[in-house]
Parts: C-alpha cells; structure tokens; sequence
C-alpha cells in the first residue's frame, strides 16, 4: 500500500508568494479559476480572508483562499482553490478541503463552509461533493453554482 504525503494548509508569505504565483491549473483549466496573482490580490482587500499553500510535505502543490473570520450569520467561505497541474489527481485538493473542513469546524461561529464554481467546472463539484458538500440551488450574482458543507446547530456548543 503506497503512503499518502501529508498535506498540510500554510500561509502565503512575501518568501513562498513568487512560488504560489507560479502555481498554475492545466490548460483547458484557466477559465475555471482566477490566476493565483489575481486571488493573492484579492485577499489583500479582503481582511476576513487568508490565503494558503497546499503543501505535500514540503513543496507547494497548490492553492486556497478561505476566510478566517465569519462571514455571515454562521458562514464562511472557500473563495479560490486550485491545484497545479503537475499535481492534480493525487487526492492533494480533496485532502486540502477537508483539512479547512477541519480547521473550521472548531469555530463556535461556524454553522456553514460555503464554495462556489462555474456551472460547468464538473471535477470542482464532483470533488466538492466528495467532502460533504451539497448544491444549494443558489447561484452568484455571476451566474456561480453555490454548495455548502453544513457544520449543524452548534448553538452552546
């Protein structure tokens, strides 16, 4: 049986953020995700979120963008994601999502994980609903199918 490589969430740093920018999905992949460049961005406009790396081990195999503080009445949100395209198909980007599922079910404010992909981005719902999300039947302003992994009533928990 082979070995899974630990994955593990690190932030994005001014010494790790030229390596995270190079980062880069396949291909017939650029019109699903926004370029890393562009979320790093992003996050530095958005204070109550926190960008990461996805390592295996040591190297950098990709890329997340969640918030770090509630949202929105018990939401939080997963606002880019992406794994390079040397290292898709390893079980690197469900291990990621699980790992914030992990992170952030110890948050007493944290009722809901929300994400979103464009419609026909069918791997990112597939690999979503491997990790517990579900379709919400809503869409962003932008047209983005909406799932969510509910955490449940956590009141006084």
């Amino acid at each position: 049986m082979v070995e899974m490589e630990q994955v593990t969430l690190q932030p994005i740093t001014e010494e790790n953020e030229h390596e995270c920018i190079h980062l880069k999905p396949r291909e017939d992949q650029l019109d699903l995700v926004a370029s890393n460049a562009d979320s790093l961005k992003h996050a530095k406009k958005e204070i109550t979120s926190k960008p990461y790396g996805i390592f295996a081990e040591d190297q950098m195999v990709g890329f997340i963008l969640y918030d770090n503080e509630v949202y929105h009445d018990g939401y939080y949100w997963i606002l880019r994601f992406m794994i390079d395209e040397k290292h898709q198909g390893k079980g690197y980007g469900k291990r990621a999502i699980q790992e914030v599922i992990r992170t952030l079910q110890y948050r007493r404010d944290c009722q809901q994980i929300s994400v979103s992909h464009v419609p026909h981005n069918s791997a990112a719902n597939a690999l979503y609903k491997r990790c517990g999300f579900q379709d919400t039947g809503e869409f962003e302003d932008n047209g983005d199918t909406i799932l969510s992994y509910q955490l449940g009533n956590r009141e006084g928990a």
